[in-house]
């Protein structure tokens, strides 16, 4: 029971127990891998069927939870409307128990063929990322009322938060800051692929040219002036995919930060992190939004900061490389 509850607590446990109508001791839980959440996340099996759950744990978190549940809430309504209007692309079942702290849904374990990472054959990983750029392209042509926008809270703030960040123009006004993001990329080159390290030199270089973060700058502002028209996850990472490659399926999770937002968002966020992760993207460069990766330079610069980076920190790290990756792919456009 001690190591059930170091991944789920009692009230998710007796959320699965009634979803499987399983006892205690049938339950197998298993520890879910990759991103960046702070809620407990595991697979829940008992005997042939399995399900995912995603808890928020009140008790660990600021503010009471407040900020997750409400995620949490906006997750399960918009998978639902996603259901109705696109449901190839979302789970096929969800429920949202335990008072509103516990979220259950079809699981696409990678015990049965789903993969939660870029593929390593090539072949399968170009299917892989057509795939995504094919999904992300239809659902921006979403249309929804502005009564269902209001309710699940898909108010546009992508361009906006990016656009108007002030994060390049601390980096230009500051010195002290430009010399501890130095600081940290030279710490971080010796884990990296050479492809990462070559983009992390780029960008110890580009923090000591004063007149082009200022031409970045410029370019981030106008991604703020882009209209918000287009109905996007606002978080495509391979840790939010599930493709099958023998079916070709694919499913996205965790639409807490879905919004509408400027053409071309998607693609962006999602070739960024395929180029981090070392997928050659060169094939997909038209699908790039340019101000958005002028806006990521700065915003993620900022972020890796907070707190310092540090040897290990998943988050920080993915901060510090899709800054890098934005700004190669940015020269490439």
């Amino acid at each position: 029971m001690e190591a059930l509850v170091q991944l789920l607590t009692d009230r998710a446990l007796q959320c699965t127990i009634a979803e499987l109508g399983a006892d205690l001791s049938e339950l197998r839980v298993t520890s879910v891998s990759g991103g960046f959440s702070r809620n407990r996340r595991a697979l829940v099996s008992a005997g042939d069927k399995t399900i995912f759950v995603k808890e928020v744990d009140v008790d660990v978190l600021p503010d009471d939870g407040e900020t997750e549940l409400a995620w949490l809430k906006k997750d399960y309504e918009v998978t639902r409307l996603l259901q109705k209007v696109h449901p190839e692309f979302v789970a096929d079942w969800i429920k949202l128990d335990g008072d509103g702290h516990v979220l259950i849904t079809t699981s696409y374990a990678s015990a049965d063929g789903w993969l939660w990472r870029p593929p390593a054959e090539k072949s399968v990983a170009e299917r892989y990322i057509s795939a995504v750029l094919a999904a992300v392209r239809e659902l921006e042509n979403t249309q929804l009322t502005a009564e269902m926008v209001e309710e699940m809270q898909l108010q546009s703030f992508v361009a906006t938060e990016l656009g108007l960040d002030d994060g390049i123009d601390q980096v230009i006004a500051e010195a002290d800051i430009r010399r501890q993001l130095i600081d940290n990329y030279q710490i971080l080159l010796p884990e990296q692929s050479k492809v990462n390290q070559r983009r992390c030199q780029k960008m110890m270089e580009l923090l000591g040219r004063s007149d082009e973060l200022a031409d970045i700058s410029v370019r981030a502002k106008r991604f703020a002036k882009q209209p918000e028209d287009c109905f996007n996850h606002s978080d495509v990472r391979s840790d939010n995919l599930a493709f099958h490659p023998q079916t070709g399926e694919l499913k996205l999770v965790d639409w807490n930060w879905a919004s509408y937002a400027p053409q071309g968002s998607g693609a962006t966020e999602f070739l960024v992190d395929m180029a981090r992760h070392g997928q050659d993207v060169t094939p997909w460069l038209e699908e790039l939004n340019a101000e958005m990766l002028a806006a990521f330079v700065g915003f993620f610069l900022v972020r890796s900061l907070k707190p310092p980076l540090k040897p290990g920190d998943n988050l920080r790290q993915m901060q510090a490389l899709s800054a890098a990756v934005a700004y190669d792919l940015l020269e490439r456009t």
